[in-house]
């Protein structure tokens, strides 16, 4: 019997009944009644019974999302289908919107793709993407605050990397307008580096030609990226903000309060440029050069400004540089008291300089002694004992 029902709702496409009695086979199955409390399970039957569970859970899922019906096919797919597998099938259904009118449909499938993707964190940069085309800058650009800020910065990255694009075409699309305005021939140029030279004398303000909030708000989540294209595209970005007139130079947070330098410096310093001037720069603002106090006598500004430092060092390949600044100056605990996020585990960051300066690792270990920091210590060793295995 229920077999028989089973393949009827299947027919019908009644994807919630059905996992309804699903739920009541995998009950059967297990020896428990058809309804009410089952009472106390033993590990084996609780183990079987959620197995069906999450099958249910699958069985159900993808054809709700195949018929895009986004919202209650997460709410089967949450705990029993793979993010990249979902994030995979969102993306075939945002295909589907291009072209259509914004029709009833069309609008409660937008959204329900953008809360899923966006902010259940299935898949960030289709979320952002599907904001920049139906939304606009100002609205991503407020979303990424809301909710991939609070990502760990190796999903931050991915999304970043879709504002820094998107932000990078609408420059380069608004400075060839504008240049062209002012008879200057920019047929064919088509970077930003390329256009800004063709502005002309570069001491001279040129701009603006985005909003100005937008442009600093990407130069700041741009900083979780390491992939070398992005890193190369926002150091262009930091550029153009330096050649802004005056005035709309607003103060940036943390050590970047020069918005247009301190990004220039960074990610030029990502990239293994002006890696020496960036250090002297981050080394000031974190006040190392003037007190060279300990992290519990800095401010929070000043112990965000050690971090970045260490950041740009390991970015640069100057991981053995990047471990001693971490030690001096990181409060107990290292990569556990990281604000930023983007601070490597120092235990990464020593067997990176194992390699540049022999002793590295034991470097380590004698500063967690002296700390008391038995989990690095011994996480330090776990890590060198896998190495000589290797």
């Amino acid at each position: 019997m229920l077999a028989a029902l089973g393949d009827e709702l299947t027919r019908e496409r009644r994807w919630h009944a059905l996992f309804d009695l699903r739920l009541i086979e995998a009950r059967l199955a297990e020896g428990l009644p058809a309804v009410g409390d089952a009472g106390t399970l033993a590990p084996e039957v609780r183990d079987a019974f959620e197995e069906r569970s999450r099958q249910a859970c699958l069985e159900v899922g993808w054809p709700l999302l195949d018929d895009g019906q986004v919202a209650a096919a997460w709410m089967y797919l949450r705990a029993s289908a793979e993010l990249d597998e979902v994030a995979t099938r969102l993306e075939q259904l945002a295909a589907s919107l291009e072209g259509r009118e914004e029709d009833d449909d069309a609008r409660r499938l937008l959204e329900e793709l953008v809360h899923v993707a966006l902010w259940e964190a299935v898949s960030p940069p289709l979320g952002l993407r599907l904001l920049l085309a139906h939304n606009g800058t100002c609205n991503t650009v407020t979303a990424y605050d809301q909710s991939v800020s609070r990502l760990p910065p190796v999903r931050q990255a991915p999304a970043a990397a879709v504002l820094v694009d998107h932000l990078t075409a609408e420059l380069i699309a608004n400075l060839q307008s504008d240049l062209s305005r002012r008879g200057i021939d920019v047929a064919g140029i088509h970077t930003l580096p390329g256009l800004v030279e063709a502005a002309g004398d570069p001491s001279l303000s040129l701009g603006p030609h985005v909003d100005v909030s937008h442009l600093h708000s990407v130069l700041r989540f741009a900083r979780a990226c390491s992939d070398r294209s992005m890193l190369q595209k926002s150091l262009e970005l930091a550029h153009y903000a330096d050649r802004l007139p005056e005035e709309l130079r607003y103060p940036g947070d943390g050590p970047f309060t020069e918005v247009a330098k301190a990004s220039r410096l960074f990610f030029a310093a990502c990239l293994g440029e002006e890696v020496d001037q960036a250090a002297a720069f981050f080394s000031e603002q974190a006040g190392i050069a003037s007190s060279g106090g300990s992290a519990g006598s800095r401010g929070p500004l000043e112990q965000l400004a050690v971090e970045y430092l260490i950041v740009l060092l390991a970015r640069a390949g100057r991981p053995a540089e990047a471990l001693e600044i971490a030690l001096a100056h990181l409060p107990r605990g290292g990569e556990q008291t990281a604000t930023t996020g983007l601070v490597p585990p120092v235990v990464e960051l020593a067997a990176a300089a194992e390699a540049q300066q022999p002793g590295s690792m034991q470097r380590l270990l004698d500063a967690c002694r002296d700390r008391g920091d038995a989990v690095t210590f011994a996480q330090t060793l776990a890590v060198a004992a896998a190495s000589a295995a290797a």
